[in-house]
């Protein structure tokens, strides 16, 4: 009659040490920020077992923040978050918010450790400040952080920050050589601003140099007509790009980007990989 009841105690024990290492690990759940709690999305990404707590640990963390007017001391604990190393954070949305060059500067160098972020939505934030003048110290440490080694990003949106193009060809040049970027969303930045050409030029290398981008978004970026000429030799180079949204960009037809012999009849890409690698879907 007494075994039972200490081979219940032992199972009681046993499923408690399980929680509590659940608890430990998730992401750092345990240790994550009581301010950065009410943001706190889980998602299940491997769940393997038929125990519960063991579940728990295949968990990643999700922290949507966007449009919350989040205020420096939230983003400085974010920061602080982020920069510890093994976290479950997968993905961060400030999207929406004023963060502005100072609380950036900050996310970008916990980006420095950081070893799991890997779909990063910064897209109308002020990153620069005023666009009458832009602040440039936080876009720098952001393209110091995307630049470490430990850097997983898989996927940015940096869209309607009138980042100009010195602060597109930061950023873009942070990004060409990334080994695992997918997925970029640069739009409504202002990228060629009085004809600059040091922006598109950094697209250009972007085009020709990140070898894991596959879809790019640059739309509302107003081009001028001897960027045309640029892009289309990268995008000859290019051999994984599949998906270019280049609408309200002043480029007239895809032959502008592509070449006369890259569009058919009815100005669809056609399949010539010789002049245009596999992109098959363009946008204008």
């Amino acid at each position: 009659m007494v075994e039972p009841v200490v081979e219940s105690k032992r199972a009681q024990a046993d499923h408690e040490k399980l929680e509590t290492a659940a608890a430990s690990i998730v992401g750092g759940m345990a240790e994550l920020p009581l301010s950065l709690r009410p943001f706190l999305l889980l998602q299940d990404v491997a769940a393997h077992g038929e125990n519960e707590a063991l579940k728990a640990t295949s968990q990643a963390v999700l922290l949507d923040l966007g449009n919350r007017s989040v205020t420096p001391e939230t983003v400085a604990c974010l920061a602080d978050f982020a920069a510890q190393l093994n976290t479950n954070l997968i993905r961060l949305s400030l999207s929406k918010n004023t963060v502005g060059p100072r609380s950036l500067q900050l996310l970008g160098k916990a980006l420095l450790t950081n070893n799991s972020i890997q779909f990063l939505e910064l897209d109308s934030c002020e990153l620069l400040g005023s666009p009458y003048r832009p602040q440039m110290e936080g876009l720098l440490a952001l393209s110091k952080g995307i630049q470490s080694a430990r850097s997983c990003l898989r996927y940015l949106n940096v869209r309607n920050n009138d980042l100009q193009p010195e602060g597109c060809r930061v950023l873009l040049g942070a990004l060409a050589f990334h080994p695992t970027l997918t997925a970029l969303d640069i739009s409504s930045n202002m990228l060629s601003l009085f004809q600059d050409k040091s922006g598109y030029l950094a697209l250009s290398y972007l085009l020709r140099y990140a070898h894991a981008l596959c879809w790019l978004d640059i739309s509302d970026n107003a081009l001028p007509k001897q960027a045309f000429p640029v892009l289309r030799e990268s995008l000859m180079a290019n051999a994984s790009l599949t998906c270019l949204n280049a609408k309200r960009c002043n480029i007239p037809t895809q032959s502008a980007l592509l070449g006369s012999s890259s569009v058919t009849d009815h100005g669809e890409p056609t399949n010539n990989t010789a002049t245009m690698g596999i992109l098959h879907r363009l946008e204008v």
